[in-house]
């Protein structure tokens, strides 16, 4: 294909050229595309004239749709379809619109071949199958835009990703974070140590050992990444423990489907217990998409309300809960971190649940950082970075 004939898109992403259309054939409102590898795609016509990306339809610096979409004749039609030369698809319509010009890596990349909406790659684990967090070089994620972007395609792929060897500075880990997108602030600021605190508002500014959980599902929208960063650590006890909650509700799904099932039907109250605020947040453990795969998992033993249901669906529910607890605390899901000076722990906070043992507060130093985002933004960080440092093109 001659890709300087090729129409624009309407996006900045780059789209590979793997696929030719072979065959057209307009059905009514309806328009019938047949490709070199054997795949047949179907794209209504109020779908392809939004996205006509003509300019006076896509707005050709910001990219985003120029006209009110009811102005387009709601029984348009395609009259004419050709494919040209370059691979682009040509289209002219009734109504009087303008001719329409589409490239055919994006029509490829949106069309629908019977598959679900798509998500980021994960790797789902358990800790007797995986020696540790993925870890990477600290200061060369710093200084290296390519490292940076392993470390974050680790975080999306694994749910948990290292970095070792940072210098313990201050402002830091801010740097670092908003480097990916902005800080995302709770009720415990901007960002927060983890220290003893002689009046504690959540258990994790104790020195107690914590159950895996997930912080903030009081929000309605929980936080969806955290950050610990160690600046010194010289305590006896202390570690992370982390598992992977998508894990856990696979092999719930497969092995106890009735548990399953009641984790991810059963609505609870999630409240915290601060004297100076108080966040409620309702919803099931596992959150599950339209195509039924796991997307969130909410869960803090400590942070559930008492559940107000039947008798019958009491019993369900805590039998459940009980037995997702059993799981998260078998040696073959958690896997143990010990903090080092200069690690830092990223971690998706809506898929891992992490937890920590405990440790002796008066016997030595311990400062940990925190600092919260969203995972939205690495997922536009990751499609950013790897568009403009590798050219990667969609399929």
């Amino acid at each position: 294909m001659d890709c300087k004939d090729l129409p624009g898109t309407p996006d900045f992403a780059r789209y590979a050229l793997d696929h030719r259309i072979t065959r057209t054939e307009i059905q009514g409102q309806a328009l019938r595309l047949c490709w070199d590898d054997g795949r047949e795609s179907l794209h209504h016509a109020l779908w392809l004239r939004e996205n006509s990306c003509d300019p006076d339809t896509v707005h050709p610096q910001s990219r985003e749709l120029a006209i009110d979409p009811c102005a387009i004749p709601q029984d348009i039609r395609p009259l004419t379809a050709e494919v040209e030369p370059c691979g682009a698809l040509r289209l002219t319509w009734t109504q009087d619109q303008p001719v329409s010009r589409f490239h055919p890596g994006w029509l490829y990349a949106h069309a629908w071949f019977g598959e679900g909406p798509d998500a980021p790659a994960q790797t789902l684990w358990r800790a007797d199958g995986l020696a540790g967090p993925p870890t990477f070089d600290g200061p060369a994620a710093l200084n290296d835009p390519k490292s940076f972007l392993a470390w974050l395609r680790a975080l999306q792929d694994y749910g948990i990703a290292r970095l070792e060897g940072l210098p313990a500075e201050e402002g830091l880990l801010e740097k670092l974070v908003t480097r990916i997108g902005p800080v995302r602030e709770s009720n415990f600021g901007r960002s927060y140590s983890l220290f003893v605190k002689p009046d504690p508002d959540s258990n994790a500014f104790t020195n107690a050992a914590l159950l895996q959980h997930m912080d903030m599902p009081t929000r309605e929208c929980p936080h969806g990444l955290q950050f610990f960063f160690c600046r010194d650590n010289t305590v006896v006890g202390g570690e992370g423990l982390f598992v992977d909650g998508y894990r856990i509700a696979e092999d719930l799904r497969q092995e106890e489907p009735h548990v399953f099932a009641a984790l991810s039907e059963i609505v609870w109250t999630f409240n915290n217990r601060a004297r100076n605020s108080d966040y409620r947040a309702e919803g099931p453990i596992f959150k599950l998409d339209a195509g039924g795969q796991i997307r969130e998992v909410r869960f803090t033993p400590w942070l559930r309300a008492p559940l107000k249901a039947p008798l019958a669906i009491q019993e369900r529910a805590y039998m459940a809960v009980r037995r997702l607890i059993a799981r998260s605390c078998e040696a073959a899901y958690q896997l143990v971190v010990t903090y080092r000076p200069g690690d830092l722990v990223a971690f998706d906070n809506r898929r891992i649940l992490h937890g920590r043992r405990a440790y002796e507060a008066g016997g030595g130093r311990r400062h940990i950082e925190g600092i919260y985002a969203d995972r939205d933004d690495l997922y536009a960080r990751i499609r950013v970075l790897s568009r403009d440092l590798e050219g990667d093109s969609l399929p």
